[in-house]
């Protein structure tokens, strides 16, 4: 039996200026994850650890990043585990590649990276196994990462296994774009591999088409956008070749990522949606707040004041307000003129009138209640 690990876009060194002051925590958690896959191959048993792209976030890790994955490599390697890696888009086989100033396999023998384009099939008698790939020589481009499989014989190779690795995006509409490395399925039908391992996409998701299985193992560790579908970041997967190939996710980040879709009409106050807010509560959850729906002037959302409010109860917080308030109950009737909350909705209507454009209208539209709301008393600007 064969058992391969098979994980992808780590993209260590990736900056998370999104984070704020978190996002040296998560390039650190990045550090500990690469450990920690190292960590899940040798608990495993397994024969062997495929990184299929974007090992790092860019072709420029730090010093200390390239060393650390040497030695996380030599780990493996001293125990006869073997190691493939295939650059990817962000550590892309380009003039500057990484691959082309260091040298990973340096006195590794078990230790491979498809660092020559010409070269597409590295093979492993012991494992009896084939492995397949073509590193990628660019971020972006129109060919598909599996267009080398024409120039080879995978349907006659005399290996057990027959195995795939690419980087790039599997071509669905609405999700892939043309010009990202685009891969159909037919190609992974046709390919008469056992199984390919992709890359590229963050979310770890199955795309078996015909006899040949083929999966997303996703990030390891959160990285970017939550990753075009399925179960989403912090996984590996663990792959066995028995009758059939059979795929596992291993979870190997505490992290998640979530989204809660909030609907101001369901609410009665801004107290009442910070409490559904504050339910889902977590050091280890990624939010994402989506606010929709039709208001009343109490319920007046600030996104940078919920994000400073909730900030410390959340890894990470971002708030979308799409929401609109209702401007039925203000109107210059309702509020005297001899009063300061009267001359102030008196100015503000004028000015409304008198806005230039659609996109001005909306902006004081909205000043306009959250000062209605405020003069009343109502702080709903936190």
């Amino acid at each position: 039996m064969l058992k391969i690990i098979h994980t992808a876009d780590i993209h260590l060194g990736a900056k998370f200026a999104s984070f704020g002051d978190k996002s040296g925590q998560q390039r650190q958690a990045l550090l500990d994850s690469f450990k920690k896959i190292i960590d899940t191959v040798i608990l495993k048993k397994a024969n062997m650890l495929l990184v299929a792209g974007d090992l790092f976030d860019s072709n420029f890790p730090s010093y200390d990043t390239v060393n650390l994955v040497k030695s996380e490599f030599k780990k493996l390697n001293d125990l006869g585990i073997f190691v493939a890696v295939l650059p990817g888009t962000h550590d892309c086989l380009g003039a500057e590649s990484i691959y082309k100033r260091e040298d990973f396999a340096d006195g590794l023998e078990n230790v491979y990276v498809f660092d020559d384009p010409n070269v597409f099939c590295k093979e492993y008698e012991s494992l009896n196994l084939a492995l397949y790939a073509q590193a990628n020589t660019s971020n972006k481009s129109s060919k598909s990462p599996l267009e080398f499989l024409e120039k080879t014989d995978i349907k006659n190779s005399n290996f057990k296994y027959k195995v795939i690795m690419a980087h790039g995006s599997v071509k669905i509409e609405g999700k892939s774009a043309e010009d990202d490395w685009p891969i159909s399925l037919s190609e992974i039908s046709k390919s008469q591999a056992d199984y390919i391992a992709l890359g590229h996409w963050h979310g770890a998701q199955d795309f078996s088409f015909g006899k040949t299985k083929a999966w997303y193992c996703g990030s390891p560790e959160i990285t970017y956008q939550e990753g075009k579908g399925g179960i989403g970041q912090g996984y590996v997967l663990e792959v066995d070749f028995l009758d059939d190939v059979e795929v596992k996710t291993v979870k190997i980040s505490d992290k998640r990522v979530e989204e809660l879709n909030l609907d101001l009409s369901a609410f009665s106050s801004i107290d009442s949606l910070y409490k559904e807010i504050e339910a889902k509560a977590d050091p280890n959850l990624i939010l994402f707040v989506n606010i929709t729906g039709m208001a009343d002037q109490n319920l007046i959302v600030s996104e940078e004041a919920l994000e400073n409010e909730f900030k410390d109860k959340f890894f990470s917080i971002r708030v979308k307000n799409s929401s609109v308030l209702r401007m039925d109950d203000i109107n210059e009737h309702n509020y005297p003129e001899d009063m300061v909350i009267g001359q102030f909705v008196r100015i503000m209507q004028k000015k409304i009138e008198d806005a230039e454009d659609e996109q001005k209208k909306e902006i004081l539209k909205n000043a306009l209640k959250a000062g209605v709301a405020e003069l009343e008393g109502k702080n709903v600007i936190k």
